[in-house]
């Protein structure tokens, strides 16, 4: 039985789908086009204080969904993302060009976050999980369990901040089992090579679709989505 503890009340999620396409790689430039658009004095829409990095799970998040560009705007965020709708047009300037910009979606829900009595299964993609330092770690390690093991660890701590994020207080122990080890892939991100995965996990956390886990999931990192 849930405590009164593990209960959150619902969170709020306003999702926005454009109807244009783009790139997974193009994401932060359609996120720069918003934050110009709607001004830097919205702190949400970036994440930075004053030059410096707000150290806290970003509210609104850049991510594209079936190549469509989608904002996930949660709790205070799903308050800010209506700044878009006070502007004269949507269109945006993305690589220097002007995009006209109409909604293929839009949606408003509120999600009930919690534990379940039964294991539910994820997919996350592109998960930034590991910066240099911990990536030599990981390869240091001697074998797959060891390895799966340590990646489980840093995805347990990623829930965890994710529900500080939203103010919700976990008493419970979290059960987390990655399903496969894939291969990690690189990528540069501000002159670093870092790695990422695309995997398969089993929890008995409820988790809402498309929210990201890791690092910078403002910028399209670390999607979950259930499956199956």
């Amino acid at each position: 039985m849930e405590s009164q503890k593990d209960k959150l009340d619902k969170i709020k999620i306003f999702t926005l789908i454009f109807d244009f396409e783009i790139e997974k790689r193009e994401i932060p430039a359609f996120r720069a086009a918003m934050i110009e658009k709607i001004g830097k004095e919205h702190v949400l829409f970036h994440n930075h204080l004053e030059d410096q990095f707000r150290y806290g799970y970003p509210l609104i998040q850049y991510k594209t969904v079936r190549r469509n560009p989608t904002m996930i705007c949660i709790n205070q965020g799903s308050e800010d993302i209506l700044k878009l709708f006070e502007q004269v047009d949507l269109d945006l300037v993305i690589h220097g060009k002007r995009v006209e910009v109409k909604i293929k979606h839009i949606s408003f829900d509120y999600f009930q976050c919690g534990f379940s009595l039964k294991p539910v299964k994820y997919k996350i993609e592109n998960w930034f999980a590991l910066n240099e330092t911990n990536f030599t770690k990981f390869i240091a390690l001697n074998n797959n369990g060891m390895k799966k093991e340590f990646l489980q660890r840093v995805l347990v701590g990623n829930i965890l901040s994710f529900a500080k994020g939203i103010q919700w207080n976990i008493n419970k122990q979290i059960e987390l089992t990655i399903t496969n080890l894939p291969k990690s892939h690189f990528f540069v991100f501000k002159n670093h090579k870092m790695a990422g995965f695309n995997l398969y996990f089993v929890t008995n956390i409820i988790l809402p679709d498309f929210i990201g886990l890791g690092k910078s999931v403002s910028r399209g990192f670390g999607v979950i989505r259930r499956s199956g």
